[in-house]
């Protein structure tokens, strides 16, 4: 092999492996529905300004948190590997958390996520319709996903599974399942829970598909006293009633992660099984 064809062998093998060129725009829309200026980050797909191609979206609760797990690498990693078709990904920076994250009009029963209808409202009233304008996003049914980490683990969840419409997939990081309708009772430590009796009363959503991930420190609570976390004791326990509704292994997906602890760092281990998991449609 001569010299010349070496060095194209090498720049050749140097670009492939260069992750995928990402476009991040950082936007402040006004949202009548908050009655505020919501900021989102924007993650636009490789290919964005040099094809008419539309595209799925996937909004990121808690959107403030991805730059602390070097989301743009491990975006551009999925893109590079071809193990996930491109996308407009969405990190929604959040506001009144404990208001705006929640289960819509179901407050806990301490008031919690009393804006929480509006904050999903905003998505799908006024920041879908702004991406499907200005941005492409696509415009069918059943063509986006949803995901968020800890209280925003529960927001997406909720926003998927009630406005299944819109929604192919939704991620749940360390997802705040212990919602309950009334407080804590030791007689029955499992009682209440808003999420999980939602889905156990409702029937299954057949073209949403579900991926969780929880880590062994994700916290030291063992409110029933079984030897295991409610962080991943209230994972199982909804994935066990989603299957009793119909659901199978290839729509529902769990990851452990030993040692993983709420926060970014273990939320940044798991994404790329998330990211592999929405995968190519």
């Amino acid at each position: 092999m001569n010299f010349i064809t070496s060095m194209i062998k090498y720049f050749r093998s140097w670009f492939s492996k260069k992750p995928a060129p990402i476009t991040i725009i950082t936007k402040k829309v006004f949202s009548k529905h908050l009655d505020r200026k919501v900021t989102v980050d924007l993650y636009l797909p490789p290919n964005f300004s040099t094809t008419e191609m539309d595209y799925p979206v996937l909004f990121l609760h808690d959107g403030q948190d991805l730059e602390r797990m070097d989301f743009t690498n491990l975006l551009s990693s999925s893109y590079q590997e071809k193990a996930l078709d491109f996308h407009i990904v969405v990190g929604i920076v959040a506001g009144d958390r404990m208001q705006e994250y929640g289960t819509g009009s179901m407050e806990d029963y301490a008031g919690r996520g009393n804006r929480s209808a509006q904050h999903n409202a905003f998505i799908l009233k006024e920041l879908l319709p702004l991406l499907q304008k200005e941005y492409r996003a696509k415009t069918e049914d059943h063509q986006h996903s949803a995901a968020g980490f800890s209280l925003g683990g529960l927001a997406a969840i909720y926003l998927a599974w009630e406005h299944s419409k819109f929604f192919r997939s939704v991620g749940v990081f360390s997802g705040s399942l212990w919602w309950r309708s009334m407080p804590y009772d030791e007689q029955y430590p499992d009682a209440n829970l808003i999420m999980h009796r939602l889905i156990d009363t409702s029937t299954k959503r057949p073209n949403l598909k579900l991926w969780f991930q929880a880590g062994t420190q994700d916290e030291t609570s063992d409110r029933n006293q079984n030897g295991v976390i409610d962080a991943i004791d209230d994972t199982l326990f909804l994935i066990r009633i989603l299957k009793n509704i119909g659901y199978t292994d290839d729509e529902v997906k769990y990851l452990e992660i030993e040692d993983g602890r709420h926060e970014p760092a273990t939320w940044a281990i798991a994404m790329p099984d998330f990211l592999h998991w929405i995968g190519r449609k």
